[in-house]
């Protein structure tokens, strides 16, 4: 809840603030459908968790020859979601969640790790820039309709 209000307060026409209910249930399902290509993850402090990580492998694209960029030829490792309550920023819960899941993905063998954030984060783009040694790699674009 604390991700959603902290970017919906960035850019409210993009991101609401969900709502509670039902939310634990949501989760603890999708837990329950993890498999071998999957992680999920959680950083706890006296135990609360204070974060949580979602990712999972990508196997090579059975066209991946016919494709103009190489990286649909490799195996990947794609984190889906990393989030760290505000009050617990900057205290390596993120970073510690991270380095989890790049020693997961290399262990099945990924060749690259990819996620994107918002780029109108004074907070995320310079953890992932900065910190963590990832590069923008593409602009996705988007027009009002």
């Amino acid at each position: 809840m604390s991700a959603a209000k902290y970017y919906a307060d960035l850019d409210p026409e993009h991101f609401q603030v969900t709502t509670a209910d039902g939310l634990a249930e949501r989760w603890d399902s999708e837990l329950g459908q993890v498999d071998d290509g999957s992680l999920r993850l959680v950083a706890e402090v006296d135990d609360q968790v204070v974060g949580w990580l979602a990712a999972r492998v990508e196997e090579p694209l059975p066209n991946a020859s016919a494709q103009l960029t190489r990286e649909p030829g490799w195996i990947r490792l794609v984190v889906d979601a990393l989030v760290v309550q505000q009050e617990h920023w900057r205290h390596g819960a993120g970073g510690a969640l991270l380095d989890a899941a790049e020693t997961w993905g290399r262990s099945r063998g990924a060749h690259i790790a990819r996620l994107d954030t918002y780029i109108g984060s004074p907070v995320s783009v310079p953890f992932y820039e900065d910190r963590l040694g990832y590069e923008r790699r593409a602009i996705v674009f988007q027009k009002q309709l």
